[in-house]
């Protein structure tokens, strides 16, 4: 008995001492952040202040929704205050349930993606055997009835979304209606928690019943973004704007790596075209063999700019080892977090890249939020696998601007000899630009959402 009682006196007195030797290194932190002047280090672990909230709504609303077992709330950050919205439809145990659905049904069609190309390697290799047309038309027809399920889930996920948590927020916030015609859209920034991560909250609505004056959609009353915390939303409009790499002006970096291994992208070619119609000389490309890590890492420094044409993959056990493959290797969500850069805008055509982990959901960990802590204001990332014409689509429609596929770059001087109209790329307009173009191909065909959901714009 004696000795028992030994150990739990031992046991306290040493969680007093690691409590106080941790109250002491968030103390070095902070007296860090005050002698160097680094404001986020300087509250340190600190809750914010209510006057740096009331930033962060300056430019739009910022909507933090909060899942717990005891409550649901959405917390509406304002620049004339910060107050709380209670989501009573909203439990943490229906977030759950509502995100397995969601992600079975993606996981689904995306093995039946896998299959359909798996059974037509023999025939594209010069297989005509009965055999092989039988696993085409078996893999084809599970294809289609994965696709189906997919979509009745995410009708059903986003009009839940929307009665639940986004109908009542724009509500709330007063963006009842759609904007008139030439007025642009209010901005909203959603800071989800837990689970909601992987959920998507800029796609809340009831798609299949459009409505003028009153829609019941998020993507026809705001423009959204998303933020991993209020003070990272904070932190990236306090950095100064790079419109300029180290070695020169304004230089777009084209990363194509074409892995070897894996299926070709048939919407590669026409993210070329974008570009250098674009961005003419002003476009490096590091295209093929060329695209290594250590290639694109070091480009990453010298380029304000980057598009990434490639595959990936998230690993939602282990969210860190999340992926953009290369041509031999790949780049990590640890390879790019352990960086710093001063980019302005990188957009990750790449599937799966603005999805976390399940364990960690908090955490946000993502390839396209590495690249946004590391450095870059504004990334596009993806939520899931996406269909190769809709990437090229939003691609062509987010770069077009007025610059088709072929004309002069800023600046150039078009076949006649007068000076190209184009305007110049304007990073601070992603959120804008994604906006019109997943809104384009929304419209194109309502009843499948598949094609638009998955692009998402993060940063300020």
């Amino acid at each position: 008995m004696e000795d028992d009682d030994q150990q739990s006196t031992y046991a306290v007195d040493r969680r007093v001492e690691l409590s106080q030797e941790w109250e002491g290194l968030i103390g070095e932190v902070r007296e860090l952040g005050r002698a160097r002047g680094i404001p986020e280090l300087t509250d340190f672990l600190r809750p914010p202040r209510a006057a740096s909230l009331t930033a962060a709504g300056r430019e739009g609303a910022v909507v933090a929704v909060n899942i717990s077992r005891l409550r649901c709330d959405a917390l509406l950050i304002t620049e004339t205050g910060v107050r709380g919205l209670p989501l009573p439809g909203v439990t943490a145990g229906g977030v759950e349930d509502r995100t397995v659905a969601y992600l079975v049904a993606l996981r689904t069609l995306e093995r039946a993606a896998w299959e359909l190309q798996a059974a037509r390697a023999p025939f594209e290799q010069g297989d005509r055997s009965p055999e092989v047309f039988f696993r085409i038309s078996d893999a084809r027809a599970a294809l289609a009835l994965a696709r189906r399920l997919a979509e009745e889930e995410l009708g059903i996920l986003t009009a839940w979304l929307w009665d639940e948590i986004c109908g009542p927020v724009l509500d709330a916030l007063g963006h009842t209606r759609a904007p008139a015609d030439g007025t642009p859209p209010p901005r909203v920034w959603w800071c989800p928690t837990g689970l909601l991560n992987l959920l998507p909250l800029h796609a809340a609505g009831h798609h299949g019943d459009p409505s003028d004056a009153t829609p019941r959609t998020v993507l026809d009353r705001v423009v959204s973004s998303y933020t991993p915390t209020v003070r990272a939303l904070l932190t990236a409009r306090s950095r100064s704007r790079s419109g300029t790499a180290a070695d020169g002006t304004g230089r777009m970096l084209f990363v194509a790596p074409e892995p070897v291994g894996m299926p070709p992208l048939e919407s590669l070619a026409a993210d070329r075209e974008a570009l250098v119609g674009r961005f003419g000389e002003r476009l490096t490309r590091l295209e093929g063999a060329d695209a290594t890590a250590d290639a694109v890492l070091a480009a990453l420094h010298r380029h304000p700019w980057v598009h990434f044409s490639s595959h990936a993959g998230q690993d939602l056990d282990d969210p860190g080892l999340g992926s953009i493959a290369l041509r031999e290797d790949g780049l990590t969500v640890h390879d790019l977090a352990e960086r710093s850069y001063s980019g302005e805008f990188a957009f990750l055509s790449a599937c799966q890249t603005a999805v976390g982990g399940i364990d960690l959901a908090n955490e946000t960990i993502t390839l396209s939020a590495a690249l946004h802590i590391a450095g870059f204001r504004h990334v596009i990332g993806t939520l899931w696998s996406v269909y190769d014409r809709a990437a090229a689509d939003v691609t062509r429609d987010f770069y077009g601007d007025g610059a088709a596929p072929g004309s002069a770059a800023p600046g150039s001087a078009t076949s006649g000899g007068a000076p190209s109209t184009v305007p110049d790329f304007e990073p601070a307009d992603a959120a804008r630009h994604l906006h019109r173009a997943v809104r384009a191909l929304r419209d194109r065909d309502r009843t499948r959402l598949t094609t638009w959901v998955p692009f998402v714009h993060i940063g300020p």
